[in-house]
């Protein structure tokens, strides 16, 4: 009884940790930042908690980001290498770019068998670039949908989700003028009283 007690435990332990070792992440990098309005902005969507050059490695993706078109404009995306080089035919890029105003749809599938992916991928790396112009001073998230998420072999991957965001702000020239602005109207009112 004893021995079979102390190896379920043994057993629960070495479960827990070997699924809390592959916790696979999907988010952005930077996670969050500031740009002046009018100046574009690029974040990179970054897969981590892969096998660093070994299993599991990603075979495919499909998934949307969703944006605030009031605040930004998309401008274009360029998807990494980790899953072959796609002017050399070793993947295949299946994004719909953006489906409608706010959405973007990005897929790759690669054509590497799964030793060439396994050595090709560390255990984080850039899936796809997104570039944007940013139109007005705001916040707008960057949030992910997955459609589709598979391995070297075909199979399903279960992974977090972690959104960003990206806030356009003032060009500092702007609060100059109003500093000036108010100092002047202070000025003013000092002499009208004096």
């Amino acid at each position: 009884m004893k021995k079979a007690l102390f190896l379920a435990v043994v057993l629960g332990f070495v479960v827990f940790f070997s699924l809390s070792v592959l916790a696979i992440t999907i988010g952005f990098e930077p996670v969050s930042q500031e740009v002046v309005v009018g100046d574009p902005a690029s974040v990179n969507l970054v897969i981590s908690g892969l096998g660093d050059y070994s299993e599991p490695s990603l075979g495919t993706f499909d998934l949307n980001v969703t944006y605030n078109t009031a605040i930004l404009d998309f401008t274009g995306y360029t998807l990494g290498l980790y899953l072959g080089d796609i002017s050399l035919w070793e993947a295949v890029d299946l994004s719909w770019g953006e489906t409608t105003p706010g959405t973007i749809n990005l897929a790759e599938l690669s054509l590497l068998s799964v030793s060439e992916l396994d050595s090709l991928q560390p255990d984080s790396f850039t899936l796809a670039t997104l570039t944007f112009n940013t139109l007005a001073v705001g916040t707008s998230s960057l949030d992910i949908s997955i459609t589709a998420l598979g391995d070297a072999y075909g199979g399903s991957l279960s992974l977090d989700v972690q959104s960003g965001n990206i806030s356009p702000v003032p060009e500092p020239a702007t609060f100059i003028l109003i500093g000036f602005g108010l100092g002047g109207i202070g000025i003013l009112r000092r002499k009208r009283k004096g």
